[in-house]
């Protein structure tokens, strides 16, 4: 059976209207290549490969980045999402990490990326 080109036109329309993407795709594997005190904000942009989706300036000084991907396909059946917020000090420099969502990391890169102010231990 052969498909004519204005139909698989049509089809190909259809099945990319039910797809969708929200915010920068990010590599983190660049997460664990991140250094406390000493990796800027610029130099965390090269290794996650991509802008943050936004910036938060505090009153403190600081500022929270958040980078964030969401891909769907057929309307929510398939997705897939993954986000990191870090918190870079008044320097520009990264402090830590302050949250993230479906990123794996070792243990002890994890506990590299909290850095010191990662609160009491329980």
């Amino acid at each position: 059976m052969r498909i004519s080109g204005a139909a698989a036109w049509v089809l190909s329309a259809m099945l990319m209207a039910g797809c969708s993407t929200a915010g920068h795709n990010f590599d983190e594997t660049g997460l664990g290549r991140l250094a406390p005190g000493r990796t800027t904000m610029a130099e965390a942009q090269q290794l996650l490969t991509a802008l943050p989706a936004r910036v938060y300036p505090q009153s403190d000084g600081t500022t929270v980045a958040l980078w964030s991907f969401k891909a769907s396909v057929v309307n929510d059946g398939l997705y897939g999402r993954k986000s990191a917020l870090l918190q870079f000090g008044p320097d520009g420099r990264f402090m830590r990490l302050l949250d993230s969502e479906n990123i794996l990391l070792e243990p002890w890169q994890r506990q590299k990326l909290l850095g010191t102010s990662a609160g009491p231990a329980r």
